[in-house]
């Protein structure tokens, strides 16, 4: 399975697990027929798709309001602070790995439409 935006695996690691929005899918409203309404997508037409971890990183930097942290291990009634995946590799000590993020990280980007430098 591949992302829809840069078109590589959802898979980080050869036979792991797909990771990301695997297989979103959303439909349009009732007034959603671009032209005769006041949406974008079709009513009564469902769009099905993914997008890796990186792709949703960098979508998460575009949004004006940045999505709500839930960490697993801390306070469920206590969101953390939102931060882009390169600064917290950079902001980490106990990331060990960070050429390959970097590495991936770059890779991915350079997929993506529209990607400049």
């Amino acid at each position: 399975m591949t992302c829809n935006v840069c078109g590589h695996s959802l898979q980080l690691e050869p036979n792991g697990p797909r990771c990301g929005l695997v297989d979103a899918e959303v439909q349009g409203g009732y007034s959603s027929t671009p032209g005769n309404g006041s949406g974008a997508l079709d009513d009564c037409t469902s769009y099905k798709f993914s997008v890796c971890e990186f792709c949703l990183d960098w979508l998460f930097t575009q949004c004006r309001i940045p999505p709500e942290v839930i960490e697993m291990h801390g306070d469920p009634d206590t969101p953390a602070q939102w931060k882009p995946a390169g600064q917290r590799v950079t902001e980490d000590a106990w990331r060990t790995q960070k050429r390959e993020y970097s590495d991936e990280a770059r890779i991915r980007a350079m997929s993506r439409p529209g990607f400049k430098e």
